[in-house]
């Protein structure tokens, strides 16, 4: 009697830790079905992407500002012509000046009327064969364009003066007897000019030599002018 007591006593043991188990079992699945939710992590991945998003387009703005800067500030005072200089188209046997045409071109037009940015294109004849002496080193010439804000020539004896403010000097231009040049008068120099309306552009074709620089050509223009686009 004793024996079948205790076989009935670890049955009943043995059901009772089969029922713990099965406890266990669902406290496991539990656990799994809570893990699952992982959407915050992905919608804060989501928010930084788009934060990403907006600091790129601020970087590509400020880099626009900073071209437009450049462009501005590219305008730096030319090369002064050796001096003083000297006239010598009176020397010259021609019936037509060697600036034939200057005319604007690629011209903006600023909302207050006139222009904020243009160019000059200019026809001239540039050949300059057999003007330079031979201790220069060479007899032929070498042409250039200079253009003065408000300027004017003063005549003293033999020698020429320039009034106005140098804005733009080419360098060396080929030789053409029927030559066509564009010339971009950059705001900047206009600015450093003071110039604000009308203003009247000198063009002066050049000759570079060793002591000073000669004057082969003359022409004006007048432009109105506005430094608000």
């Amino acid at each position: 009697m004793k024996r079948n007591g205790l076989l009935t006593i670890a049955v009943v043991f043995t059901v009772l830790l089969a029922g713990c188990s099965g406890f266990g079992s669902s406290g496991e699945t539990t656990t799994e079905t809570t893990t699952t939710g992982a959407s915050p992590t992905e919608q804060t991945t989501t928010e930084t992407a788009g934060s990403s998003t907006t600091t790129t387009t601020t970087t590509m703005t400020m880099t626009t500002t900073t071209t437009t800067e450049s462009e501005s500030e590219s305008w730096s005072e030319p090369t002064p012509p050796n001096t003083p200089l000297q006239n010598n188209m009176d020397e010259e046997d021609r019936d037509e000046p060697r600036i034939q045409n200057v005319e604007l071109v690629d011209t903006t037009e600023a909302s207050s009327g006139g222009y904020s940015d243009f160019s000059l294109q200019i026809n001239a004849d540039t050949v300059m064969d057999d003007i330079d002496p031979a201790e220069h080193g060479t007899v032929q010439g070498e042409p250039y364009f200079l253009v003065y804000a408000n300027g004017e020539l003063s005549n003293e004896s033999r020698f020429t003066r320039t009034d106005g403010t140098l804005i733009e000097r080419t360098q060396q231009v080929s030789q053409d007897e029927n030559g066509e040049y564009v010339i971009d008068v950059r705001p900047g120099g206009l600015e450093e000019a003071g110039a604000d309306g009308e203003v009247t552009l000198l063009i002066l074709l050049m000759d570079e030599d060793k002591d000073w620089d000669d004057i082969y050509g003359v022409s004006r223009i007048t432009v109105e002018y506005s430094a608000e686009e």
